[in-house]
């Protein structure tokens, strides 16, 4: 009966392995049968419009299988790009509750949840959830660059300025921008108030930060001007041209008016010439040719249009080139028509927009340091080509 005994016990062993592997098996096709089926409804609420019930039964679904949180991101943001923010807010608010969830995951899931706030105007949630995530290697430069977004949007420079040395060890071009236009409107504030020296400091943190904002030096050009330092003045705006030509055209009338002051005139057309040699811009060609006119005479100054014409056609150009013609004119025929081409010329380009995003394409009447649509610093240039410079 022994014997019996212990020949039994191996089988009864290797039974109850058996059957403990068929119940795991058993327990596992259920949850998988569970999960479709919760799937499943969920679909199902979409189809028939019911998004409440169906979101409420995809993260009953999240909670078997951790591996549909990337079908829950996908839906969030898609609920997002649609404007239901309180959609997009539940699913991600759900994800970042979650215990066990991995912490990639978790800190994706914190991330979109600021951009969701970003979106619905919170911004103290906002910038809650992004300080969360400074530290982190995937999201901590992205979540600094929504932060400095987010103190554009509130006007927050101080606060912007206080994340330097992080900015700093990033390395960001974009954001060593940004933070050289914060101090720049600290600057603004600064010498509006007519603190001179608190002004100089801060566009010179400014140009440390980024030494090609040319904001920074018109601004420095501005205060050196106001407290009758032309010379200081005038190596800001040569600094503008090298650091960005194409919004020089913007700085060459406060530029003569500060060599004028100088007695040194002919310096500036020298340098204008220069200019009007490397960009072939119409502002330079315009300020240029009143040079031509009172060393040489109108005949030299109307063949030197001419050629810049030729090489490069603008309106601009040839709007100054008729006016020429109409001061040099003798007939009153020949006057009212060059009155008349003038006419149509100067209201052609009042339709026409004078400044342009580079980034995002923004057309605009009017110069902004920060670009109203793509909210860049620094982009809107001059319009060039056949309507521009």
């Amino acid at each position: 009966m022994i014997e019996l005994l212990f020949l039994l016990l191996p089988v009864a062993m290797a039974y109850g392995w058996y059957m403990g592997r068929n119940s795991i098996k058993q327990n596992q096709q259920i949850a998988k049968q569970d999960l479709s089926i919760k799937y499943s409804t969920g679909l199902n609420y979409l189809l028939s419009n019911q998004q409440d019930k169906a979101i409420d039964s995809l993260l009953d679904a999240l909670k078997v299988e951790d591996d549909s949180v990337e079908a829950h991101f996908a839906m969030a943001n898609l609920f997002r790009k649609r404007g239901e923010l309180d959609r997009a807010l539940k699913v991600h608010e759900h994800l970042v509750r979650l215990n066990n969830l991995p912490t990639k995951d978790k800190q994706q899931a914190v991330f979109e949840l600021g951009k969701d706030f970003l979106s619905a105007g919170l911004y103290d949630r906002a910038q809650t959830m992004f300080f969360k995530l400074l530290k982190s290697k995937d999201y901590g430069l992205k979540s600094l660059t929504y932060l400095l977004r987010i103190f554009q949007s509130t006007k927050d420079w101080q606060q912007g300025i206080d994340h330097q040395k992080q900015i700093i060890k990033l390395n960001d071009k974009r954001l060593l921008h940004t933070l050289a236009n914060f101090y720049c409107e600290l600057a603004t504030t600064a010498f509006e108030q007519d603190k001179f020296i608190e002004v100089i400091e801060l566009l010179e943190e400014a140009l440390i930060v980024d030494p090609d904002s040319c904001r920074a030096n018109w601004l420095m050009a501005k205060i050196y001007e106001k407290n009758q330092q032309c010379e200081l003045a005038a190596k800001c705006y040569q600094a503008i041209y090298k650091q960005d030509n194409e919004f020089f055209p913007d700085v060459m009338q406060p530029m003569l008016e500060c060599y004028t002051r100088l007695d040194a005139v002919d310096e500036f057309y020298s340098f204008i010439k220069k200019v009007y040699d490397e960009t072939a811009g119409s502002s330079a060609l315009i300020f240029y040719l009143a040079h031509v006119e009172k060393k040489h005479g109108k005949k030299k100054a109307t063949e030197f249009i001419l050629s810049a014409l030729k090489r490069r056609p603008t309106i601009r150009g040839f709007e100054h080139f008729v006016n020429m013609q109409k001061l040099s004119s003798e007939t009153e025929v020949s006057n009212a028509s060059l009155d008349l081409i003038t006419e149509l010329i100067s209201e052609y380009l009042k339709l026409k927009h004078r400044y342009s995003c580079r980034t995002c394409g923004f057309d605009s009447s009017t110069h902004y340091w920060s670009c109203p649509s793509c909210h860049e610093w620094e982009v809107l240039k001059p319009v060039r080509g056949l309507e521009g410079e």
